[in-house]
């Protein structure tokens, strides 16, 4: 078994449907395919994995749509919170680890996003903070305080922000952690395993398999 479908596969033996949705703009595919999220990203994302999700319910009845969950880490933390906001009828608890909140945060962006001054449409666009207000689903935030890369004081803003829109938010802070949590390894170093379990109660009590 691939280390990375480790916790995929702990999930699975709790009760869960699980599966990875790579939509359009991911790496590894034709430059078309990237080329759709070049300038745009969080515009389509979140229509792939609904459409996946779609159709792969179609196909097997014992998945309950009623009760779908989204986790994500880093910028796949951002497509969690994206996930919430744009489709609250149809993602209903979410998890998002070290998550980028809106995309004004560094160099690693500006490759896709091109520079803040040459593309405000698509920043603005891009941006979870306006659409907080949007929130039904249960969300919980995994941070860690010295976090360089999707920096903490994202987080931070995204609480304010929910908090100003009278909307809930669950939080775990692990202080002094940086932005790297090992899926491969969730479930067998300490600090990780201490993520995994929190990931896997949230979903627990709150999805119910």
């Amino acid at each position: 078994m691939n280390d990375y479908a480790i916790y995929p596969q702990a999930l699975a033996q709790l009760g869960f449907v699980v599966f990875v949705v790579d939509g359009r703009g991911t790496p590894g595919r034709s430059k078309a395919f990237q080329d759709v999220a070049y300038g745009n990203l969080g515009r389509h994302e979140i229509a792939d994995h609904m459409a996946a999700l779609m159709q792969l319910a179609g196909r097997r009845p014992y998945m309950d749509l009623e009760r779908v969950g989204i986790f994500g880490h880093s910028y796949g933390g951002y497509m969690t919170l994206r996930a919430l906001l744009l489709a609250p009828d149809v993602y209903h608890v979410g998890v998002a680890t070290s998550p980028v909140v809106d995309l004004y945060f560094g160099n690693f962006t500006e490759i896709y996003m091109g520079l803040p001054e040459n593309n405000k449409e698509g920043y603005e666009y891009a941006s979870n903070l306006p659409l907080v207000d949007r929130l039904q689903g249960k969300l919980l935030v995994i941070h860690g305080t010295s976090d360089f890369s999707a920096v903490f004081s994202g987080t931070m803003k995204l609480v304010e922000a929910l908090i100003q829109a009278g909307k809930p938010i669950d939080m775990l802070v692990l202080p002094e952690r940086g932005h790297v949590i090992d899926v491969a390894s969730i479930i067998l170093e300490k600090d990780n395993r201490y993520v995994g379990e929190a990931i896997r109660r949230y979903f627990q009590e709150h999805l119910k398999p």
